[in-house]
């Protein structure tokens, strides 16, 4: 008896064992597209069993978004759901009233149509903590479906799964003959066994203020997150806009090349194209004469009215002193299709594509709009779905800040960690995985990490024994999800000891939520940190804090940092976030003292014509507080204050808010942007004062909501 007690203990917990291990996986697809492509959605359910995941095939008129996340977080807190891939029409969330929660994404939600200024995003399906109150669905797209984020809801992103979407970019027979195509190419390339070693990465014109020490750092820090590539010469190559006149044809080939494992683009984008040069790179005076004649002709096919054509010619050739022939068959059939062509090799649009036919294994596009997966046809699926061995792509649905971190733990893919595991750990709103979410290129060391351990020892211990960079930014990051106690004196001490880059960036990222001024010392010290990207935002975070303190440091950047563009820039947005006279004494006292520069005079007038220029744009802000001013101008200005933290200016912002005589409208534009002082050298008397009015019971309900939302989006930086 014993011992049949005993084997039934056994059995049970190997049975137990066994259940632990075996993750959740759901594919969510729709009635028609699942009869259409049932073999080979089936086959891909087959692939995901025998690699341990207890995979669900879910096939159903979905009719809104609401009764998918209800299945989904069945499925996670009952069956250890790990992921899930939206196959198919699949209805698609819009959201709104989280622009907080993007990159950069800011558009007027009052003046703009609610498609425009709504953002797609599948956060509503992975971040089964956010809440939302349904709107409406779309009158003409019946997949869209708009959602307005609730002031009782967390005001940060942390995805507890992840996702894919396999969205056709054809219709009908079309669409179901991609969705074929594109699992007979991904179970091919899932059969073998390969490591990430050969990578390309693509600068776009216009990315990084066309900074080259942007560029060059970019090296510094892939070789940390992919060693085992830089072992061969060919295998990594960093191609930049200017190398020469038209750099598509080399993009393509680098596309094209049949071990290419990560393809990754930093440029400007819409749905359809993505922009890799602009106009070509010049050389000699016949370059230069051919470029300014194609500048004229650009400027004069935008003029409609004849009359106006011939005025502005006749300023041209009199300002530039030039003769006609710099326009003769300007406008002529033949020249425009010319021009068209060579505007074509600028870039690469939805139609070269499928002709291309990409092998890149993965491709990220750290670009706006190439994943607006809300339009039929889009950049990032049309790569997936094209012939040749692309089985995921990354891509954003709006668009997205320039000086954004875009390769953070990107190491954990070449370690073999699935792609959907690490975009859970840097999701933002309108990023998104296009493809199966579950690829992986060959590597062992994933398999050694328990991702769903929440023990601080375990993060602790993983942190201090592991020497991938992006497995000590791994355990930095999780255990500030754990909320160790203990994380400001790690961080800090990591900042002064770590020697890589990506280490020290996860630093500057998590560092700047706690309250103290443990990061207001780092940033002093991180300005001139050898990795240019945290020297950029160590800049910007200044202003973002406005603490006079900055001042010397902002003026020394300004002074002496110029070769850093994007450096440089962020320290001129400083200007009018600080006090515009003490940093006038400042710069002059320090340009006095400074050896380099031959002509004084001539800096010291520049940098007056730009501060001058700051105080313009500071000014507008002051409609706010100005009762006399009409209402569509204060709107305007409280708008501002999303991207222009007048902090000087926080204690009439709060009077307005205070006022119970305002407009309701005002109040609620002015409490929202107020929520972007995150960092701000005020935000406790914002938070104590907004507390106070929204306790207040003659509040209106919608202003209460917009002050409890930018609470608790404050709240997140102030641990």
């Amino acid at each position: 008896m014993m011992q049949r007690l005993f084997l039934l203990f056994v059995a049970l917990c190997l049975f137990l064992l066994s259940a632990e291990a075996q993750k959740g996986f759901a594919a969510i697809v729709d009635s028609k597209t699942y009869a259409a492509c049932k073999a080979a959605i089936d086959a891909y359910e087959s692939l995901l069993e025998s690699e341990g995941f207890a995979t669900e095939i879910m096939a159903r008129t979905w009719d809104e978004p609401d009764a998918i996340r209800e299945v989904l977080f069945d499925k996670y807190v009952n069956y250890g759901l790990e992921g899930a891939i939206f196959i198919g029409d699949i209805p698609i969330p819009m959201i709104r009233d989280a622009q907080h929660l993007t990159s950069a994404f800011k558009m007027d939600q009052e003046r703009f149509p609610f498609r425009d200024s709504s953002v797609p995003s599948d956060r509503f399906y992975d971040d089964f903590d956010l809440r939302f109150d349904y709107l409406r669905q779309d009158e003409s797209d019946s997949l869209l479906h708009y959602y307005s984020l609730r002031a009782d809801s967390p005001q940060f992103i942390k995805s507890d799964i992840y996702t894919g979407r396999l969205k056709p970019t054809q219709e009908g027979e079309e669409g179901y003959r991609q969705i074929r195509d594109y699992f007979t190419k991904l179970l091919q390339e899932r059969t073998r066994e390969n490591p990430l070693d050969v990578i390309t990465a693509y600068t776009g014109e216009g990315s990084f203020s066309n900074s080259m020490t942007a560029w060059r750092d970019q090296g510094f820090l892939m070789k940390e997150h992919f060693p085992v590539a830089f072992n061969d010469k060919n295998s990594v190559k960093f191609l930049f806009f200017a190398m020469y006149p038209f750099m598509k044809e080399m993009v393509t080939e680098e596309l094209r090349c049949p071990e290419m494992d990560l393809m990754l683009f930093h440029e400007h984008g819409t749905p359809d194209r993505q922009y890799l040069t602009s106009m070509p790179y010049s050389k000699g005076a016949g370059d230069y004469k051919e470029a300014a004649t194609r500048l004229f002709r650009q400027s004069l096919q935008r003029i409609k009215n004849e009359e106006e054509r011939e005025q502005r010619v006749h300023e041209w050739i009199h300002h530039y002193r030039i003769d006609s022939v710099w326009f003769e068959d300007a406008l002529t059939l033949e020249q425009n299709e010319k021009d068209s062509l060579e505007d074509l090799r600028t870039g690469i649009v939805l139609e070269d594509v499928p002709m291309i036919a990409p092998n890149a294994r993965m491709v990220i596009f750290d670009a706006c709009y190439n994943g607006d997966f809300r339009e039929q046809r889009y950049i990032a699926g049309e790569y997936i779905f094209a012939e040749g061995t692309t089985s995921v792509s990354f891509g954003n649905s709006v668009n997205v800040l320039q000086d954004k971190s875009s390769t953070d733990l990107l190491g954990m893919l070449g370690l073999g960690f699935r792609v959907g595991e690490w975009a859970r750990e840097i999701n933002i709103l309108e990023s998104h995985i296009f493809g199966d979410p579950t690829f992986r290129f060959s590597g062992d060391d994933a398999m050694h990490v328990d991702l769903n351990t929440a023990n601080i020892e375990y993060w602790l211990t993983l942190y201090e024994e592991e020497e991938h960079p992006d497995l000590k930014g791994l355990a930095l990051r999780r255990l500030f999800h754990l909320e160790y106690v203990n994380l400001p004196e790690l961080l800090v001490n990591a900042y002064h000891t770590s020697p890589f880059h990506a280490v020290r960036l996860q630093v500057f990222h998590l560092l700047q939520h706690y309250k103290g001024g443990d990061f207001a010392r780092m940033i002093e010290e991180s300005i001139y940190d050898p990795y240019e990207f945290i020297r950029r935002k160590s800049v910007f975070s200044m202003g973002r804090i406005g603490d006079d303190r900055f001042i010397p440091s902002i003026a020394s950047i300004y002074l002496n940092d110029y070769l850093d563009e994007r450096v440089h820039f962020n320290s001129i947005f400083t200007f009018d976030l600080v006090d515009t006279e003490m940093l006038e004494t400042e710069v002059k006292k320090q340009l006095e003292e400074n050896r380099s520069y031959p002509d004084k005079e001539t800096v010291w007038d520049e940098f007056k014509t730009r501060i001058d220029s700051r105080k313009r744009i500071a000014a507008m802000a002051d409609a706010v507080a100005n009762k006399e001013k009409p209402l569509k101008e204060r709107l305007s200005a409280a708008r501002m204050l999303r991207n222009y933290t007048y902090h000087h200016n926080v204690p009439d912002y709060l009077a307005v808010i205070a006022d119970p005589s305002e407009e309701d409208s005002l109040r609620i534009a002015l409490a929202e942007a107020l929520g972007w002082f995150t960092l701000s050298s005020h935000r406790d008397s914002i938070v104590t004062s907004f507390q106070e009015v929204a306790a207040n019971p003659g509040t209106p309900e919608k202003v209460k909501d917009e002050l409890l939302k930018s609470i608790a989006r404050i709240n997140v930086y102030t641990r």
